[in-house]
């Protein structure tokens, strides 16, 4: 137990300094399944595209904890959350990651397959309704109008 806890320290830290800022010029890549790129670094900003894991970019400028960037492929251009990028290549061949979604899901939460499966055959926990709460998405429109409703906007 105490090896298995002092891997996911280490893994932690790891993932952690992999997400440095980069500098102006310097390569990056996307280490989040989806991202979308803003016109501005104001959250509900214009988005201009979607970046997806392991898109390598380019750092144009740094404000604050957001980062523009130029993607190599579309030529996409745009502000995003700095804690999305890593300073690591991530390796791909065709349309295979060197991780599936399923394992980068696992690895956010620290878990491997093998103690998903483990806690899985348990059967004490529904696994199918966290996958589905997994799965959930909240349009920027959608968290907009909730904000402004529930007078969470700033600082009402």
């Amino acid at each position: 137990m105490k090896r298995y806890s002092m891997g996911i320290v280490v893994s932690i830290l790891v993932i952690g300094s992999s997400t440095a800022h980069g500098f102006p010029g310097s390569p990056m890549y996307v280490a989040v399944k989806t991202v979308s790129l803003k016109a501005s670094t104001d959250f509900f900003a214009a988005e201009r595209g979607t970046l997806v894991y392991g898109n390598p970019v380019t750092v144009l400028q740094e404000k604050g904890k957001w980062v523009e960037v130029q993607s190599a492929q579309a030529s996409l251009q745009g502000w995003i959350v700095s804690s999305s990028l890593t300073s690591k290549r991530i390796i791909s061949s065709g349309t295979r990651t060197s991780a599936s979604v399923q394992e980068l899901a696992l690895a956010g939460k620290g878990f491997s397959e093998e103690v998903e499966t483990e806690y899985r055959q348990e059967g004490r926990f529904d696994y199918d309704a966290v996958d589905a709460m997994e799965n959930l998405r909240v349009s920027d429109t959608a968290l907009y109008a909730f904000l402004i409703d529930g007078h969470l906007a700033r600082g009402d």
